[in-house]
């Protein structure tokens, strides 16, 4: 999603009782009436960094950012080895970006979540446009190849706009999967080999690890990596705002942009999503090739096998193919939207109830003593407040000082709050990210239409194409949406296993009858209503109130736009 927006208000100073911060400041030696008081000039440097018992010279820096220090990495040494540099244990190595003028996407996480769901987070941002176009192309390409006997078919009876006809089945679909699979991997391995891959900061390769005076200018410069990105990519998890280096990262882009040009997204929703489309791929396959693997097993001589043979052959493989996309394709889906369903309504609490002062740093956890080597460690904290306390007159948009942390706190819970809940607090999906991935295996699937449009043309050719249409679409979309409202709606328990089994299994089933009730809404009046003016009609109907629907979504969904 990209915004525009400036956060700006007036908090007024409190008076009487010590405030938090003064409390925090009269402890660490400072008189809060010298250093907080109204019209006060906040000291800076050194002297500061000594009063709040840090180091000397130690301070963060929010100016421009050294030449040395001004790296980015491409976005494919990120996903190398299926993220393996996101993983919280991964290997510790080296500096590996590349000295730069402009960072394209800074991307802000938390280390302690999984880094195979933030892998499919990228992929799903970066990689899955691609992959569902380059799929969709091969998926045509294959089609055409077949039309013109250049490639072997199967025949096969397809039920299109009411009436049955023998359609050549070919590999489309196979194909299709195999290209959007390849490039959802390798996409940015693929534009690197072009030098062309998405330029992007990562802390771990982008701060030299083994160098430590090059990697604490560079820890203490980190708003000056944010003044040279273009965008801000946050990979929320549930941990993210209860960290203290991520919530200076916001605050740093809140500073230097309000929200501008930043993406959000759940590292809980790439999961569902591709667990969608590729169980709903399998099962569609599974349906095209039945009579393959119908012949492989019985045998490939019609005459020879009996009519229960076949039939037992039929009922088996047409129930394997529908529990792999009950379970594959809405089951798993349920599930795992109900974690992220889960993780959202956690975010309104945590934003709620958001302290500064309650966010968890790595030198505080560990009572300032390194865990591996028991060095010292130099208090994080104190120097994010005392920053934070200088930028707070840039949060009011005026000249007024602002006295307390506490008026930061309150910018998060009144001002951020409703932001992040109208970007990532839905349940709507937007409808190009359905377009990336569930919808692709029903357009790779239609291609198969192709053909067979090529050799009756006229009002048959309408039907198949009004056919693929509405299935990829409109079908394919709202089997997606479905699954992510019904698993977000009611309440919801995790606590025991049983009933977490059981409420996953009672939304699957009715995310199943509401996805039945719209493929009949799709299928049944255009089978009715045979005149092709009708079917038209019922077309037009359907996809156009499902393009205004979406859209109006997009706008409050994770990555919708204004």
């Amino acid at each position: 999603m990209f915004v525009n927006g400036v956060m700006s208000e007036k908090v007024q100073a409190q008076h009487g009782e010590p405030t938090g911060d003064n409390r925090w400041l009269e402890e660490s030696g400072l008189d809060p009436a010298r250093s907080l008081g109204d019209g006060f000039e906040l000291q800076t440097g050194h002297s500061l960094g000594n009063s709040l018992g840090g180091p000397e010279g130690r301070c963060l820096a929010s100016g421009p950012l050294a030449a040395d220090l001004r790296l980015a990495v491409g976005l494919n040494k990120v996903l190398h080895g299926f993220g393996r540099e996101l993983r919280r244990n991964g290997t510790k190595s080296g500096c590996r970006g590349t000295q730069a003028e402009r960072i394209g996407t800074f991307i802000s996480h938390d280390w302690g979540s999984r880094g195979s769901l933030k892998f499919m987070s990228l992929i799903l941002i970066f990689n899955s446009s691609a992959a569902a176009v380059i799929a969709v192309s091969v998926s045509v390409t294959v089609a055409l190849l077949e039309s013109y006997d250049v490639m072997p078919t199967k025949s096969a009876e397809r039920l299109v706009g009411g009436r049955a006809y023998i359609v050549r089945s070919g590999e489309a679909s196979v194909y299709g999967l195999v290209a959007y699979l390849f490039i959802l991997c390798f996409w940015q391995r693929i534009l690197s080999l072009c030098g062309r891959s998405a330029s992007v900061f990562l802390d771990k390769l982008c701060i030299d690890q083994e160098n430590e005076e090059k990697k604490e200018r560079a820890i203490l410069g980190l708003a000056g990596f944010l003044d040279i990105s273009d965008r801000l990519l946050i990979l929320w998890s549930p941990n993210y705002f209860d960290r203290l280096w991520c919530t200076y990262e916001l605050a740093s882009w809140l500073r230097l942009s309000g929200m501008k040009d930043t993406t959000v997204i759940p590292i809980h929703l790439a999961p569902a999503l591709f667990a969608f489309t590729f169980s709903w791929w399998i099962s569609i396959i599974i349906f095209i090739y039945a009579s393959t693997i119908r012949s492989y097993f019985l045998g490939s001589d019609d005459a020879l096998r009996s009519g229960s043979d076949l039939l037992t052959f039929d009922v088996v493989s047409g129930v394997a193919a529908f529990l792999c996309a009950a379970v594959g394709g809405v089951v798993l889906p349920t599930h795992l939207s109900r974690r992220l369903a889960n993780s959202l309504r956690l975010l309104s609490q945590q934003l709620e109830s958001f302290s500064l002062r309650e966010a968890k740093c790595f030198c505080c956890s560990h009572d300032h003593v390194h865990p591996d080597t028991k060095n010292h460690l130099p208090c994080d904290r104190q120097l994010i407040f005392k920053t934070l306390l200088q930028w707070q007159q840039d949060f009011t948009g005026s000249g007024e000082s602002v006295t307390t942390l506490e008026a930061f706190d309150f910018r998060i819970r009144q001002k951020l709050k409703p932001w992040v809940l109208r970007h990532i607090g839905g349940s709507h999906v937007p409808f190009r990210m359905l377009l990336a991935t569930s919808c692709v295996p029903l357009m790779c699937t239609t291609m198969d239409y192709i053909p067979v449009m090529f050799q009756l043309g006229g009002v048959d050719a309408f039907r198949f194409g009004l056919d693929a249409i509405l299935q990829s679409f409109v079908l394919g979309p709202c089997i997606g949406t479905v699954i992510m409202v019904i698993s977000a709606a009611g309440f919801d328990c995790k606590n025991h296993v049983g009933c977490d089994l059981c409420l996953t299994l009672l939304k699957s089933t009715a995310s199943i009858f509401v996805i039945a009730l719209v493929w009949a809404l799709i299928n049944i009046p255009r089978a009715i209503l045979e005149h092709v003016g009708w079917q038209l009609a019922v077309g037009v109907v359907l996809v156009v109130p499902t393009i205004v629907i979406f859209r109006c979504c997009c706008r409050r969904a994770v990555g919708g736009s204004e």
